[in-house]
């Protein structure tokens, strides 16, 4: 599944202001177990079309949600994107052999992960843990910008990466040597990049619109 989550302010009947005050919900806690869906934070609109696909591929390919995670102000911003070119629609052959549409002409597919003996849900979670792995492994995404000689290191996603970048060059005019991480996906976060810039960087900045 392909999850869009336009963030607003809240709680309860918030406006539709900038925020990002679903993050821990999205990237912490959605659902019961050892899970994580994978999570896509666009800072643009092109960014945002684009990751629409990225989105149903990946979620194609692990079989996992898919979320992008948005705010209200990528929300309801116009700026100019190009569409990606449309792509012809898959032969039956060419589909996963779990996908169900209709039993036609073949076996029944049953999918299901009711496990009711220890053995069956241990082998179950254990499926599921290697494909986080996985995940994990091939899908961790990142921009980075001026950090080679970066003293200073800002890091922020979605439209505070926008904020950022332009506060980036503004330190920049005024002599200070500051860089700036931007997680693309929040999960998994690009843990390692980060770890290496903080042994670089003298300090570091992380600007969110949550408390």
């Amino acid at each position: 599944a392909v999850v869009v989550d336009i963030m607003r302010g809240g709680p309860g009947l918030g406006n539709i202001q900038p925020s990002q005050s679903d993050y821990f919900q999205m990237t912490k806690s959605l659902g019961h177990g050892d899970y994580n869906p994978l999570v896509l934070a666009p800072a643009t609109l092109q960014e945002a079309v684009d990751m629409v696909y990225q989105a149903f591929d990946l979620a194609e390919r692990y079989r996992t949600v898919v979320i992008i995670l948005a705010d209200g102000a990528i929300g309801q911003m116009m700026e100019p994107v190009a569409m990606p070119p449309e792509r012809p629609t898959m032969t039956e052959a060419e589909r996963p052999d779990w996908a169900m549409r209709g039993a036609m002409g073949r076996e029944r597919r049953i999918l299901t992960s009711l496990n009711l003996t220890p053995e069956g849900l241990e082998r179950h979670n254990l499926r599921l843990q290697a494909r986080l792995a996985e995940i994990r492994k091939n899908e961790v995404r990142w921009e980075e910008e001026l950090t080679a000689d970066a003293d200073l290191l800002l890091v922020a996603f979605g439209t505070m990466g926008r904020v950022c970048r332009s506060a980036l060059r503004l330190a920049r005019q005024s002599g200070l040597r500051a860089g700036l991480l931007r997680p693309v996906t929040l999960w998994p976060f690009p843990e390692k990049r980060l770890a290496e810039l903080a042994a670089q960087v003298c300090g570091i900045l992380v600007v969110e619109m949550n408390a």
